[in-house]
């Protein structure tokens, strides 16, 4: 039985703890769904351009990943810069775009709407600009989806297998307690907004909602070229 509180939002302070061993987060074997290669047609820009030009903004080397520096910047950085250093897909690094990848194939093998892929977009944008966290954010959120094991999104291995935690948000994991996207009344034709709320039960509803162009977009790019996840 979930509660009000059941999600609690991605806290900037807590991810600057989180990402100080960000280069061992990213090699972990969860970041992306391992083994799958860049389809024929896909985008051939290198990722992270966005995050190189916020770097240079901020006098930081210009990786192009999320390393722990960048998290202090994104940390104090307003929504107007944010959504000025995400604007495309190209603008996520390699592994968070990996990921995204990920959630797009599951909601294709899964059978959800486009829209419901935009959904599963837009919260996993705002709630981890896909970065997928092995050691709790706030509280014991982990994940792409920063979904909690202590209510009822499964265990931490499952959380943050990125194509799992997936399929648990999608609502079509064989596992938990917790509504996902298919068991939401009307969801087809709720704001997506909401519907994200509805899902994750946030302390800061309206945030979901800045995301949905770049989510659309997002789509419309990686999506054709993406294979279905079972």
């Amino acid at each position: 039985m979930r509660t009000d509180r059941n999600r609690t939002p991605l806290r900037p302070a807590a991810v600057v703890a989180t990402l100080a061993a960000v280069g061992a987060l990213f090699a972990a074997p969860g970041a992306a769904h391992a083994g799958t290669p860049a389809p024929a047609g896909a985008s051939t820009a290198a990722p992270g351009h966005g995050l190189e030009r916020f770097q240079a903004r901020h006098g930081l080397p210009r990786t192009g990943s999320v390393d722990s520096a960048t998290a202090r910047a994104l940390r104090d950085a307003s929504d107007a810069e944010l959504h000025r250093t995400f604007r495309t897909a190209a603008d996520l690094g390699p592994e968070e775009l990996a990921n995204a990848r990920t959630v797009i194939g599951v909601g294709k093998g899964a059978q959800i709407p486009e829209q419901g892929q935009v959904i599963a977009l837009m919260t996993a944008m705002q709630e981890s600009k896909f970065v997928n966290y092995l050691t709790p954010v706030d509280h014991d959120s982990l994940g792409i989806f920063q979904q909690r094991p202590s209510t009822g999104w499964g265990t931490p291995e499952q959380i943050t297998d990125v194509p799992t935690s997936s399929k648990s948000f999608y609502g079509v994991a064989p596992f938990g307690s917790n509504p996902g996207l298919i068991q939401i009344d009307g969801w087809q034709t709720m704001p997506p907004g909401e519907v994200c709320q509805a899902v994750q039960v946030s302390a800061y509803p309206d945030r979901y909602a800045q995301w949905e162009q770049f989510a659309r977009d997002l789509l419309a790019q990686e999506g054709p070229s993406v294979p279905p996840i079972p």
